[in-house]
C-alpha cells in the first residue's frame, strides 16, 4: 500500500483488455459530451497517446480513476486493450488520487471536486480536517467542496418538489407527497 501523502505516480506502464477496467468511480465524473466527442475523434486519429491510470484496491483487479473519456472512445472504437499506469493504494487514496491528477491542467470541475469529497466524506466517513490532509487541501476548500454538492442537492430537490406541483396541478398531492408531511 502507497501512504496518502507518498507519490501517486506509478513508473510501469501496462496494457489489460478494456472489459478489465472497471468504473467504480465513474459517477464521480460528469460526462461532458463535447470534450467526449473530440476524445473520440483524437483516439481514432491518432490512437491512445497517454496510459489512463487505475487503482489495484484488490490484487488483479483495475478501477479506473484517469482516463474516463479515453476508456470510453477506447470502447467505441473496439479496442480489446488499453494501456495502464496501475496505482497500489487505498480506496480513500484512489478518489484523492482522482482530484491529484486531474490537478494539474484543470481537467476536473468544481463540481466533480465536491462529488469526490462529498463521497470522502459521507461514504469513508472521513472528517473535514482528515479530507483535507488527504488531498493537500485546507478544511475551508473542503468544507465549500461539501456546501456546493449539499446546497445543489437542497435545490434540486426544492426544483423538483416545483415541477411536481406543476404537474399535478397544485392539487395538494405534492404536500402528501413530500418528506415529514403530517396530515
Amino acid at each position: 500500500m502507497t501512504a496518502p501523502g507518498s507519490n501517486l505516480i506509478a513508473q510501469e506502464t501496462m496494457s489489460i483488455p478494456i472489459t478489465r477496467i472497471g468504473e467504480r468511480f465513474a459517477p464521480l465524473r460528469i460526462v461532458e459530451p463535447q470534450a467526449e466527442r473530440m476524445m473520440l475523434h483524437s483516439m481514432q486519429k491518432f490512437g491512445q497517446l497517454t496510459p489512463v491510470v487505475t487503482c489495484r484496491i484488490v490484487p488483479g483487479e483495475h478501477e479506473l480513476l484517469d482516463g474516463f473519456k479515453r476508456l470510453r472512445a477506447g470502447r467505441q472504437l473496439g479496442f480489446s486493450e488499453l494501456t495502464v499506469r496501475p496505482l497500489d493504494v487505498s480506496l480513500r487514496a484512489c478518489k484523492a488520487a482522482m482530484l491529484q491528477l486531474n490537478r494539474v491542467g484543470r481537467a476536473i470541475s468544481g463540481m466533480e471536486e465536491a462529488l469526490v469529497v462529498h463521497s470522502l466524506y459521507h461514504e469513508d466517513g472521513l472528517s473535514q480536517v482528515e479530507i483535507g490532509v488527504l488531498i493537500g487541501r485546507h478544511k475551508s476548500w473542503v468544507c465549500r467542496r461539501l456546501s456546493l454538492i449539499e446546497r445543489l442537492s437542497d435545490e434540486a430537490e426544492h426544483k423538483a418538489w416545483a415541477f411536481a406541483g406543476e404537474f399535478w396541478g397544485g392539487t395538494g398531492k405534492v404536500a402528501a407527497l413530500q418528506p415529514g408531511f403530517v396530515a
